[in-house]
């Protein structure tokens, strides 16, 4: 009887940590668009299905200077499907930290900073509107209106299914 017992204890174990190991590696590009938002791989439909089916989304982009390169990853806090053909997500209001590109790091000694919140709302056309909130003062500080590559990731879902809009019965 304890061989059994130990026995399913182990077969429930094995099952239960490989599936958090899937869970945490199948994360995939389902589409990516350009600046001008133009697709340069996959397939917006398919972001739109996965959304339908209220797939895990997390958003990627990045920016190429003179000196230095960034690179971003986000899991928007709201997410919008335009007249069934594009795609609009807002990001979570950010602290952001100053970087210190000489060593690589990232920090709160601009005190400045910590005043202000980083606000971003971006689209399957490319569009990326930036602005800095002073919470406080209910201010707009900053808005840079940019164009940006994104990179839109799904978790392993069935995208190729249609699915209705979420207005229809």
């Amino acid at each position: 009887m304890n061989k059994i017992f130990i026995y399913i204890i182990v077969i429930i174990f094995s099952i239960s940590c490989n599936k958090i190991k899937q869970d945490d590696s199948n994360w995939f590009v389902v589409y990516k668009n350009d600046k001008r938002g133009n697709t340069v791989s996959g397939n917006k439909q398919h972001l739109i299905n996965a959304i339908r089916k209220g797939a895990s989304i997390r958003i990627g982009w990045g920016a190429k200077g003179k000196n230095h390169t960034i690179e971003h990853l986000s899991d928007p806090i709201w997410i919008a499907i335009l007249d069934k053909t594009e795609v609009i997500a807002h990001l979570d209001p950010q602290v952001l930290s100053a970087i210190d590109w000489k060593n690589l790091t990232a920090n709160y000694a601009d005190s400045t900073l910590i005043k202000k919140e980083w606000r971003v709302v971006l689209d399957t056309k490319g569009n990326f509107d930036a602005i800095w909130y002073d919470p406080i003062g209910r201010k707009i500080t900053e808005h840079r209106p940019q164009n940006h590559t994104i990179t839109w990731f799904i978790r392993n879902i069935d995208i190729q299914t249609a699915v209705k809009p979420l207005f229809e019965e």
